[in-house]
């Protein structure tokens, strides 16, 4: 697993490198500063993941990641923030990050997630937030008892596969609880839709 740091803070980047190793000595990890390199550090060294620092969550940032993933279409990107907030988590996922995670965590919590992002689920933070979500609840509570536990079961990264073989229903009545579960709780992919779930949880 080739795994690629970007942070404008050597230490971190340095510390992150080190400790990773030590706990995933299969890695190969490296290390960036400079966020305007990655693209060529990319052409030079191909990765498949790159664990990289969300900033401020500037307009600049979330085209860094949609052209990564346009030059890339298979890479798996972790963003880290000091603090992760909703709105922030939310506009991270739709520009493609398979999960965002606080700098805080500890480094078993990164390795958890970089082995999530691998197997191509997106790994949503948990027990590091203070939001507002009485909204997200509501909404979950209106759900039937029967598309909570399809929700229930995107949160856990199933496939609409999956899902049909464990609840035990065809294919297209999963298709057709999704766009009823988009329809209400008012989001545009399954994603957006776990992330709720994980909320309410």
């Amino acid at each position: 697993m080739k795994v690629l740091i970007v942070d404008p803070l050597s230490f971190f980047v340095q510390g992150m490198i080190s400790g990773l190793k030590e706990i995933m000595p299969d890695m190969d990890v490296k290390g960036i500063s400079c966020r305007e390199d990655i693209l060529s550090e990319l052409a030079a060294h191909p990765v498949s993941i790159i664990i990289m620092d969300g900033g401020t969550g500037s307009s600049e940032q979330f085209a860094l990641l949609d052209d990564i993933v346009r030059n890339y279409p298979d890479m798996r990107i972790i963003v880290t923030l000091l603090k992760v907030g909703k709105d922030a988590l939310r506009r991270f996922l739709e520009h493609h990050a398979v999960a965002v995670i606080s700098k805080a965590s500890s480094l078993e919590i990164f390795s958890q997630v970089i082995r999530t992002a691998c197997c191509g689920m997106v790994c949503i933070p948990d027990g590091e937030h203070v939001w507002e979500i009485n909204s997200e609840q509501e909404l979950i509570m209106k759900l039937s008892e029967r598309q909570r536990e399809v929700l229930k079961l995107i949160a856990a990264g199933e496939s609409n596969k999956q899902i049909s073989r464990h609840l035990n229903i065809s294919a297209g009545t999963v298709k057709s609880h999704l766009e009823s579960i988009y329809r209400r709780l008012n989001v545009k992919n399954r994603t957006q839709a776990a992330m709720m779930m994980s909320l309410e949880d």
